[in-house]
């Protein structure tokens, strides 16, 4: 590319977060050889699999434009996801006690909510029908789909994400069966501070640590309902944190994939991607360009939300409930200007 301006529209990364890549998992692209063929050169690999990321462009179109056999192209793809999973949690982890304050603080700025250090929510990440149980894979909308759970901060960064299960199963059970759920059940002071939490839509339960808006039933307050547009404005980082994921790697608008078992490892690594793009400097016209393009992307794909509130499934979630309560109508409470 002659530019780096052209790179990065075509590749959809910087030139500086390529390198930086590169060298990162080079290593891991260099497979053994089999006798009488020469391995690919890494650098090869990753613009190949980049530019499958980056488009709906068929393996054998993309295999042309980088002179590879489409299962040479197929064992190239699977590799680069393989290594970027394997370097997911040096890239994708849970923000320490000073990057916690600063990400709190930024939310405050924004919507006046104190205490917020990740917004959460789910996607719909539309797949080609599986060949095994593909029922268990329509969604709401009539479309088969696996449901990506992200948590990001205030700049769009993932802290957590967690893929795989069919979007036909709920957003509060997919919470409640990710991994960061039980880290958070069973370890809270490793994650938040006090009146730390995250915040999420009306699909998630109100905990000590999660705390999503009120039920705007008849009787909700003047009060609830500020706080609802505060909370509303605060989590609006998280459907722009999907519409660049979307907009950035537009294969992700349909996963057209015959190994299912694949398909969650390759929307992760597409998630380390993204935090390797905005741990690099990049054109924010651009950028701001990728959220426009995944914006309907993401209206199409909204979670499943649940139109109550979740059930607490356990003594230890109803204790966390009450103080997330008691948290909730202490914050609604300073918040209200009059």
């Amino acid at each position: 590319m002659s530019t780096a301006s052209e790179f990065q529209s075509h590749f959809r990364v910087t030139v500086t977060s390529f390198q930086w890549l590169l060298n990162r998992i080079a290593p891991l692209l260099e497979s053994t050889r089999a006798a009488g063929h020469q391995t690919t050169d890494p650098k090869r690999q990753l613009l190949a699999f980049l530019w499958l990321l980056a488009t709906p462009n068929s393996f054998r179109s993309v295999g042309s434009r980088f002179d590879l056999g489409k299962s040479t192209l197929s064992a190239i793809f699977m590799r680069v996801v393989t290594a970027l999973n394997e370097i997911s949690p040096e890239i994708i982890f849970w923000p320490n006690i000073e990057q916690r304050q600063r990400i709190a603080l930024s939310f405050q700025a924004s919507a006046g909510i104190e205490g917020i250090v990740g917004a959460i929510d789910g996607t719909y990440i539309p797949i080609k029908a599986p060949s095994a149980n593909p029922d268990v894979y329509i969604n709401r909308k009539c479309f088969h789909a696996i449901t990506l759970q992200v948590i990001c901060d205030n700049k769009m960064s993932i802290l957590d994400c967690f893929a795989g299960y069919p979007s036909k199963v709920s957003d509060i059970r997919i919470f409640r069966n990710s991994p960061i759920y039980e880290e958070f059940m069973n370890h809270p002071n490793n994650y938040f501070d006090e009146k730390q939490f995250i915040i999420g839509d009306k699909a998630y339960p109100v905990l000590q640590w999660c705390i999503p808006p009120y039920i705007e039933r008849r009787n909700v307050t003047t009060r609830q309902k500020h706080f609802n547009t505060c909370h509303a404005k605060s989590r609006q980082i998280v459907e722009r944190c999907f519409a660049l994921l979307f907009g950035r790697f537009r294969r992700l608008k349909y996963l057209d994939m015959n190994r299912t078992d694949f398909i969650a490892p390759t929307i992760i690594a597409a998630c380390v991607l993204h935090n390797i793009c905005l741990n690099n400097q990049e054109n924010q016209e651009i950028r701001d360009m990728f959220i426009d393009e995944g914006l309907q992307a993401v209206m199409n794909n909204a979670g499943n939300v649940n139109h109550e509130a979740a059930n607490y499934d356990n003594v230890n979630a109803q204790e966390l409930g009450r103080e997330g309560h008691a948290l909730r109508d202490g914050i609604a409470e300073n918040l209200y200007p009059f």
